[in-house]
Formats: structure tokens, sequence, C-alpha cells
């Protein structure tokens, strides 16, 4: 698994979420992982709010970062979705409303690549004023792609 995230950002999972609430935009990334992955819909359903459950994924910024890992993939999948309108319960742990949602998909074994993974987000997506260029680019999922490919590229 690479580190660079960007590599699994593709045209085909950036989209604008339009729904009003944590269940509804997780329900539109939910149904774009499984279009993407072939995955079954409920398996990811329960995997991603078996996650929520435990602690939220609302990381503050007004952004949050689901993640998931299963065994029936051979690549990760890196769905990014930017909300029309924040989500205000979404239970951040800034208690902020949330308008970037990253929702990682994995493959299961190989958790240092992982985490690795999740960290190279984190760390492109803990910049403010790229999470506010994320969002003046919506609804236009090109420029938010755009954005993504140049603002957070790991340089060599």
């Amino acid at each position: 698994m690479k580190y660079d995230f960007t590599e699994y950002v593709t045209k085909d999972s950036v989209m604008t979420l339009t729904g009003t609430t944590k269940l509804e935009v997780m329900d539109q990334l939910i149904q774009r992982a499984a279009d993407l992955t072939k995955l079954n819909r409920d398996l990811i359903f329960r995997l991603v709010w078996k996650r929520e459950q435990m602690m939220t994924t609302g990381i503050g910024g007004m952004l949050a970062l689901p993640h998931i890992r299963t065994n029936d993939i051979l690549h990760p999948y890196v769905i990014v979705g930017v909300t029309e309108s924040p989500i205000a319960d979404y239970q951040s742990q800034d208690d902020q409303p949330v308008r970037v949602i990253v929702f990682t998909v994995a493959p299961d074994e190989d958790s240092d690549a992982y985490l690795r993974l999740l960290g190279s987000i984190s760390r492109k997506l803990r910049n403010e004023q790229l999470v506010e260029s994320l969002i003046l680019a919506m609804p236009n999922t090109v420029k938010i792609l755009e954005t993504i490919q140049s603002e957070c590229k790991e340089e060599e």
C-alpha cells in the first residue's frame, strides 16, 4: 500500500454530499464505496457504524475521517465528500460541524500500511486553508479533485 492518499483519489471518488445529517451523508458515502469496491453495501454500513460507535471519526477543523478495513479488496479506496451544508450532528471532537469527509476502505492485511495511509490523510487535511479551498470548490467535483491533487500531493 502506498502512503500518499492522493494516489487513491479519482474522479469517481470525489463527491458533493447533499445530506444534512451524519446518517444521510454517511449513507451517500457508503453507497459510493459499495459502487467502487463492489462490496456488499450492508457489510460496509455495518463496519462503518461499528467504527463510529467506538469513537467519532470527526477529528475537528470541519474534517471527518471515517475508515474501515476488510479482507475482500486488493487496494485502498479513498472517497472525498464535501457537504453542501455543515453537518452539525457529526459529534466531532471539537463539537463543530463537519464539511469535508474522507472515507477510506482498505485491505485488512497490512496494519502498518493502513495506519500510514490514514496518517497521510490526516497530515495533509489538518490544514484549515486546504479544507476551506475544498469547501469553496464545491459542488465542482473536478475542481475538488484538482485541489486535492495540487495541494495535497506528497513531496517526492
